[in-house]
């Protein structure tokens, strides 16, 4: 992992340096090592690799499927299925955690697959939408029985992948979704606890965000939208003002407060472009608040949430520039639009430059406090 990584060289630069001695040192990258499995570089090549592999093999076995008799497919499909699982726990039996997980992807393809050239095979019937369910189930129930992070990780990407394939054609349960993907929500949740899936997390916190979008868009409702906007900035609040509380409960608080600001933020901006609503008002207002909450975000947490200070700065330069096109890029020509947006962004430059030097002492501040 690229944190890991980064430091370990501090650590090295702490001890040269003398501000710690070697058994410190020593204790500090135990402790990195120690903390599970984790995305570096050979890891998410490996994991590619895997996930390569596991496709190749199975266009390979689809695109001889009709010379294949009905049983050679089928077990080809458990080879595949079995072989990964088996061999992923072998892996991890011997204290492998990278090929292991690249075995344990490589069954996951392989059962989603399955379902679908089993289901082709015999003519059962079913859609899509029940096959991603399935799917999901089935990963979800080898996650827990492996203890794998990276199907964690993968169940939530086949739970991103169902709620895709919800909103086609209309059907009696296409609406499933709005309960199934909470359930589903709640289940990986317990999952990253119990397998300590850190990526996995990040995953989720996605998946919640794309869904209170999909939900708004789907059903052109803002139930879904008030939701986020009051859980976001719940979230928010409480990492920015009791931080170590959240960080007991959770052991999460940062990243928390920073899914919190983005989800109170897309909350905001679905409703800046509701186009239930007209108006150039009702966009001028919203984004003024949209500013007011970036503000607020550099200002409680953006010494202390690098996640937070980088989306608060981004949000305010793209709103502040989104605001000059909607009300002054209309009153002038392109010339001088060009030259409003370019004096805004060197403004913005100096906002961001100023801003930089007010939290990077700030937080040297809270640093030397006793």
């Amino acid at each position: 992992m690229i944190i890991g990584f980064t430091l370990r060289k501090h650590i090295a630069r702490w001890q040269h340096d003398g501000l710690i001695d070697e058994a410190t040192a020593e204790r500090l990258r135990k402790d990195i090592a120690g903390q599970g499995f984790s995305f570096g570089l050979g890891n998410v090549l490996a994991i590619l690799g895997a996930i390569l592999l596991g496709t190749a093999l199975l266009s390979l076995i689809a695109a001889n499927w009709e010379a294949m008799p009905r049983l050679v497919r089928v077990g080809l499909i458990f080879v595949v299925l079995w072989g990964g699982y088996l061999g992923g726990a072998w892996r991890a039996s011997r204290g492998d955690k990278v090929f292991s997980e690249a075995l344990y992807l490589i069954a996951a393809i392989g059962f989603g697959a399955g379902i679908a050239l089993i289901g082709q095979m015999y003519h059962l019937s079913g859609d899509v939408t029940s096959a991603a369910l399935l799917w999901t189930g089935g990963t979800v129930v080898a996650a827990l029985l492996l203890r794998s992070p990276a199907l964690v990780a993968a169940s939530v990407v086949i739970t991103a992948f169902y709620l895709v394939a919800s909103l086609e054609p209309e059907t009696a349960w296409r609406l499933s979704y709005l309960w199934i993907v909470p359930i589903l929500a709640v289940v990986v949740a317990g999952l990253i606890w119990y397998t300590k899936a850190d990526v996995a997390r990040h995953f989720l916190a996605v998946l919640l965000l794309v869904f209170v979008a999909v939900v708004h868009f789907d059903l052109s409702s803002s139930g879904m939208v008030w939701l986020a906007l009051v859980v976001g900035l719940g979230l928010f609040l409480v990492d920015a003002l009791k931080s170590p509380m959240l960080d007991r409960v959770t052991g999460w608080s940062i990243a928390l407060g920073a899914y919190g600001f983005l989800a109170a933020h897309l909350a905001l901006m679905l409703f800046q472009f509701d186009d239930h609503v007209i108006g150039h008002s009702r966009e001028v207002v919203i984004g003024f608040a949209i500013l007011v909450l970036a503000i607020a975000g550099l200002a409680l947490s953006g010494h202390r949430n690098l996640a937070v200070r980088w989306s608060a700065y981004g949000v305010f330069c793209v709103e502040v520039l989104y605001l000059a096109f909607e009300t002054i890029g209309s009153l002038i020509g392109t010339a001088g639009f060009f030259l409003t947006v370019g004096v805004l962004v060197l403004l913005l430059a100096v906002f961001v430059i100023r801003m930089e030097r007010r939290l990077q002492k700030k937080s040297l501040l809270k640093e030397v406090e006793p």
